[in-house]
């Protein structure tokens, strides 16, 4: 069996220092059918300023937009909702994500792992995976049109990083990949 990471963020920016709202990840076997681990972490945007982290309009307007409702629920939460500070959430993900460099996956050569990678650097601690590892999970689904049916709230950061694995795995077995 091969662990991969999928990672999944809500930010309030598209840059590569956007402030992160939440981070959502799963491990799993790019040839299996199952996730084995998952995990989930709301963060505190203002700890994410406080370190040099960006908030731009566009993005908090996309996020007004009445299709984005779900996911603004889920985000928000309700008043026992906790947001933790940026390093904290970091800490948490990378006890998380153990002490070995795996392949982390991300939806974009230049989004989520990038801006993850970031929050680490600006925060003064390690990323757990190493730049070898990076992948792109936005061109690994260019190889086909074959998509799953969509499970989830789209763009909930952990329901959009085991809708990704799955997809993943899916196009693995449809094409007779090895990733």
């Amino acid at each position: 069996m091969s662990t991969h990471v999928m990672i999944d963020l809500e930010t309030l920016g598209t840059g590569n220092y956007a402030a992160i709202l939440s981070i959502g990840a799963c491990k799993f076997d790019p040839q299996g059918d199952d996730i084995s681990e998952r995990f989930h972490v709301h963060v505190d945007p203002e700890s994410c300023q406080n370190i040099g982290m960006r908030i731009d309009a566009p993005t908090v307007m996309w996020w007004l937009h009445p299709d984005r409702a779900p996911a603004r629920l889920k985000l928000i939460g309700d008043e026992g909702t906790t947001r933790h500070p940026i390093q904290d959430a970091l800490d948490g993900f990378a006890q998380w994500f153990g002490k070995t460099s795996l392949p982390t996956w991300g939806n974009g050569s230049d989004f989520d792992n990038v801006i993850l990678r970031n929050a680490f650097t600006l925060s003064g601690m390690a990323c757990p995976w190493e730049f070898w590892d990076n992948r792109c999970f936005r061109t690994y689904k260019s190889l086909t049109s074959f998509r799953p049916p969509r499970e989830g709230t789209a763009h909930d950061a952990l329901d959009d990083a085991v809708y990704q694995a799955e997809t993943l795995q899916m196009i693995t077995k449809h094409l007779g990949l090895t990733p």
